[in-house]
């Protein structure tokens, strides 16, 4: 009993393998993340004002202060479709994410806040993103 009992414990203490979820920022959108043992990569559907982006991000995970807190930093690109008063264009950038996430022992959740810079490279460095603050809940499995 006492083996079975240190087992459920150690299944769940482990990360998970999968989350999809959503992101409210000044980009807010879908997310699904895969972890990769230590380290996990990101993709995305974000929506802001006048924009839609598809993204993705690699990123380095640190496990902090105790079980479940894991600090993320990473850096990706995206490429999206910017429109304001009747002319659009795509454009395409760089990000990077620096993050602080809880998963919820026992729960098949996570929490998450972090801040996602953007910088356009093509379309214009006018509507890059420099203050990308978000949370986000995940169902993970």
């Amino acid at each position: 009993m006492a083996a079975l009992m240190v087992a459920t414990l150690t299944v769940s203490a482990q990360d998970y393998n999968w989350a999809v979820g959503v992101r409210g920022g000044a980009l807010s959108g879908l997310t699904a993340k895969k972890n990769l043992g230590g380290n996990a990569i990101e993709a995305g559907l974000s929506l802001g004002t006048h924009t839609i982006n598809v993204e993705g991000t690699y990123q380095w995970q640190q496990p902090i202060i105790t079980d479940g807190f894991n600090l993320y930093y990473g850096v990706g690109a995206y490429a999206g479709l910017y429109t304001f008063e009747n002319t659009g264009y795509l454009h395409l950038g760089a990000e990077g994410v620096l993050g602080l996430e809880y998963k919820i022992p026992g729960a098949p959740i996570a929490l998450s806040v972090d801040y996602r810079p953007t910088f356009n490279i093509l379309g214009g460095f006018g509507h890059s993103n420099f203050y990308n603050f978000g949370l986000g809940v995940k169902f993970c499995f």
